[in-house]
Formats: structure tokens, C-alpha cells, sequence
């Protein structure tokens, strides 16, 4: 017998929360000096930022409640004395601590209540005043409402704003040689067997990681429009999870020993070096599409560093559980 599929209910409950995770999962990236002190694109702090996601989260989470139960038909919707600038401003004096707080209680009060719709309740249009909410759309809109600010936080993790030109190549080259230290003084048995990511040993974790860098050179290659040939492998099909792509170009890469895996990771870092070095800080600010939606083209370039030191730290933890050493040994030239 088969699980019955998720209410509509379930599903919206699940991406907003999936949306704040998300967003946390950005936040994290920034050092705590920057989350009152980093200008967004927008104008704003990140601080200023996450308390404007808990404003409307409270805000619109009281909204659905009064017109589900009719209050709102006879009041209108409660007016709002400030505007978005004006509170942000006054954010900027509040304690992160109170904000984060006020983010964590406003977002789990908008989910549960959503978890609680039937769905006949979400779906219906109910009367504020003169004017007419659909429960379903707002919702919608909430989530999306948080993915766009998580994508302005990202545009700033990765812009030379933040690095500057010569802080970003440093980061970039300090992520690739911390994890070809990672795999120093390993036997190739220890590269087969030893599971760092899932099931994955670190030889796949490597391979994954080779994957997604050959990418990054195609997309950084072509930018800010690269030739949809170029990335026709990385692309999901009809249906495709993150998870399966990723399976998949791990089945393309099923033949290359660690040898051969090591080699290309050198080389696809080299390419990158190459064409960061002959990029313009004018073709480094210019926005295009990638895998992590519109960033500038500094952005690749940190996010390909950036998902190096995510599986690099996987792998000097297995030396950490395995009692090995923490030395640096030489890197393959």
C-alpha cells in the first residue's frame, strides 16, 4: 500500500520552512562582524534584512488568521505605520540576538498555522474590506518572498564588494589546496573504502567535486551567456533531483581512478585560474544565470571555492576520527 501524497497544506508548510532553512544556510556564510556592518545590494544589512523576512512573516501570518476568521471582512487589513526602509533603519539599533529570535518565532508560528489549513481553507478567497486574499497565493508568495532575499545575500557573499579582487583569487586558491591537502598521504585503498559523505567514499567525493568544477569552468568560460551545449550535462531532466543529477554525473565519471580524478582536479583549477586572472573586475561584477540562480561572476568563483571546503572539511574530519595527522604534505604539481 502506498503513502498518500502530502496535502497541498503540507507541501506549502514544507518550502517555507525549507526557504528559512535555506536562508540560515547563506547567513551562516558570513563572518559575525558583517551582519550589521555589510551593505546588501539593496541598501540594507544582513541583519536588517533577516528582521524585514520576520516582520512580514508576523505580519502575514496575522493577516491569513484574521481573514480565516472573518475579522479581517469587517476591519480591512491592519495598516502598517512604517515602511520597509523606515523599520530597517530602527533594526539597525536592535540586538541580532532579540532578531533572530523574532525571525525563528514568526517563521515556525507562519508554518504551523499553514500545516493546520484543510485544503478547501487554502484554496479559498476571503474578504479584507473592499479587497479579496487568497491564502494559497500569499503563501506562495511568502516563499518566494524569502528566496529572493536569500539570493541578495548570496550576490553579496561572492562579490569583490566583499573579497575584493585579490581576497577572492586568495580564497580561491586556499579552498583548492586545503583539499588536496585533505587527501595527503592516503592509499588508494583509503580513497576506495573510507565513507565521508553518505555512502559516498572520498574518492566520489572527489569525483563529485571534479564534476561540479568542470562546470563552473564551462559556465565562467561562456559567461555571461555560456552555450547551452556546453552545460547540456549538468542539466536536470524531466523530473531529476538534485540528488540524481548528482548521481549521475558521478556514473559518468565511474571509470577515473584516484590518480586520473587527482590530475583533473588540477587541471579544471588551473583553467579557472587562468580565466579569473583574464577577467576584467568589470566581467566579474556582471550578472548571470547559474546553478545557485543570478549571481555575478565572481559568485562562480566562490561557490566553486566554497563547495571545495564544504567536502574538504568531510574529509579532514575522517583524518580527525582516524587519529591521523593534520600535517600539510606537499601537493602534486
Amino acid at each position: 500500500m502506498h503513502p498518500s501524497p502530502p496535502s497541498a497544506p503540507q507541501v506549502l508548510a514544507t518550502r517555507l520552512q525549507a526557504s528559512y532553512e535555506r536562508l540560515w544556510q547563506v547567513l551562516s556564510l558570513l563572518e559575525p562582524q558583517e551582519l550589521d556592518k555589510a551593505v546588501l545590494p539593496g541598501g540594507w544589512t544582513p541583519k536588517a534584512l533577516l528582521a524585514h523576512i520576520a516582520f512580514w512573516d508576523d505580519y502575514q501570518t496575522r493577516r491569513m488568521q484574521a481573514a480565516l476568521a472573518g475579522t479581517a471582512a469587517r476591519r480591512g487589513r491592519e495598516p502598517i505605520q512604517m515602511d520597509n526602509d523606515q523599520r530597517a533603519q530602527v533594526d539597525a539599533h536592535r540586538p541580532w540576538t532579540a532578531i533572530v529570535a523574532e525571525a525563528d518565532g514568526a517563521r515556525a508560528r507562519m508554518v504551523q498555522f499553514v500545516q493546520q489549513l484543510s485544503p478547501e481553507a487554502l484554496q479559498g478567497t476571503y474578504s479584507e474590506g473592499e479587497e479579496t486574499l487568497n491564502l494559497e497565493r500569499l503563501i506562495r508568495h511568502m516563499v518566494h518572498h524569502t528566496q529572493s532575499h536569500t539570493q541578495e545575500l548570496l550576490h553579496y557573499c561572492g562579490s569583490l564588494q566583499r573579497w575584493t579582487r585579490p581576497g577572492l583569487r586568495h580564497f580561491f586558491q586556499e579552498q583548492y589546496e586545503t583539499l588536496m591537502a585533505a587527501i595527503g598521504g592516503f592509499h588508494e585503498d583509503t580513497l576506495l573504502s573510507a565513507r565521508v559523505c553518505g555512502s559516498w567514499s572520498i574518492r566520489d567525493v572527489l569525483a563529485h567535486v571534479l564534476a561540479w568544477n568542470e562546470y563552473g569552468y564551462h559556465l565562467a568560460k561562456g559567461w555571461p551567456e555560456p552555450a547551452p551545449a556546453s552545460l547540456a550535462p549538468w542539466q536536470r531532466e524531466p523530473g531529476e533531483s538534485l540528488d540524481a543529477l548528482n548521481r549521475r554525473l558521478l556514473d559518468a565519471r565511474s571509470s577515473l581512478d584516484p590518480i586520473q580524478i587527482a590530475d583533473g582536479l588540477i587541471t579544471w583549477h588551473r583553467r579557472l585560474l587562468r580565466l579569473f586572472d583574464q577577467a576584467t573586475d568589470e566581467a566579474l561584477n556582471t550578472q548571470g544565470q547559474t546553478w545557485m540562480g543570478p549571481l555575478p561572476l565572481s559568485g562562480v568563483f566562490f561557490e566553486i571555492a566554497r563547495h571545495e571546503a564544504e567536502h574538504a572539511a568531510q574529509i579532514w574530519q575522517f583524518r580527525a576520527d582516524s587519529g591521523l595527522p593534520r600535517g600539510n604534505p606537499s601537493l602534486p604539481r
